[in-house]
């Protein structure tokens, strides 16, 4: 998951990932609750559909040496969690619950039943509005900075599709809101910087440019001008937009960067591209 690395949690990474992914640990224990339901007052039916897949991915998913181990041959460090949708919690659960009220005398009882396991889902989860309500700020759903970015980059560039580095979270947001807008790092690049240094083998690693600007940008490691630059000019990138609080905001004026255009809180820089190129859309047309 993001900012975890195997190697440096080991057989902790399991936990932690787990922290991060269900926050509390009371729909877990609820899970386990439901298993020892099934094992001990459950139908020969609900054992043999619940109990073998459950037994095998604590063995397996749920196992701490797992990631470690799988880690020697794959890169797990970002993906791992995904095991997590494997687990038949989402349908053990309400199942069991189900049960329980129909179970349960018709009238008063089932209405009490009912209310308890309420309550249990309630206390056992995190209130989705306890840190309060936020209005979204159009109907794009969107920050109306994103928005503003946007047009400013749009009514800038001469292209169709320019191509802009942006920090994390407007670069997840706006490949969702302006796919004319072509981004320099993507989401798996992005991850693997949220954990992770720059070596020197990898910033002089030709194939992959992003990495330099993502070392210089996102790590704040020392990248040289130039090797900068170039990294801009290999992956044709025309603008690249910062927080007015990065640190490398003078860095990119140093390097020959213009400033577009200031919004309240980023600055849109520009880089010349020196050989420019059009970007055109694959036609499936021909091959569908």
């Amino acid at each position: 998951m993001q900012g975890l690395n195997v190697f440096e949690k080991g057989i902790g990474y399991l936990w932690a990932c787990l922290s991060l992914y269900t926050g509390a640990c009371g729909y877990l224990c609820l899970y386990a609750a439901a298993l020892v339901y099934i094992c001990l007052r459950g139908s020969r039916r609900e054992k043999e559909i619940f109990l073998p897949c459950s037994v095998f991915l604590i063995l397996t998913v749920y196992n701490p040496a797992a990631p470690v181990i799988l880690d020697k041959f794959f890169d797990v460090n970002n993906e791992y969690y995904r095991f997590f949708w494997l687990l038949p919690v989402i349908v053990l659960i309400p199942y069991l619950f189900t049960k329980l009220i129909f179970t349960a005398a018709k009238g008063s009882d089932r209405v009490i039943v009912s209310l308890l396991i309420l309550c249990i889902c309630i206390v056992s989860g995190k209130f989705v509005y306890s840190d309060g309500i936020r209005l979204a700020e159009n109907i794009y759903k969107m920050p109306d900075e994103l928005i503003e970015i946007s047009g400013v980059i749009h009514g800038d560039s001469g292209a169709e599709y320019p191509k802009a580095f942006l920090e994390y979270e407007y670069n997840m947001q706006m490949r969702q809101y302006d796919p004319k807008i072509l981004l320099t790092i993507d989401r798996e690049d992005y991850l693997y910087a949220a954990g992770n240094a720059y070596t020197d083998e990898m910033l002089s690693d030709e194939s992959h440019p992003q990495y330099r600007l993502l070392a210089a940008l996102v790590k704040m490691q020392p990248v040289e001008e130039e090797a900068f630059l170039d990294a801009l000019e290999e992956t044709k990138t025309e603008y690249v937009v910062l927080n007015k609080n990065n640190l490398k905001t003078s860095f990119l004026l140093t390097a020959g960067l213009k400033k577009v255009r200031e919004t309240e809180n980023h600055i849109v820089f520009k880089y010349n591209i020196k050989e420019p190129y059009d970007f055109e859309l694959v036609d499936y047309s021909v091959v569908y």
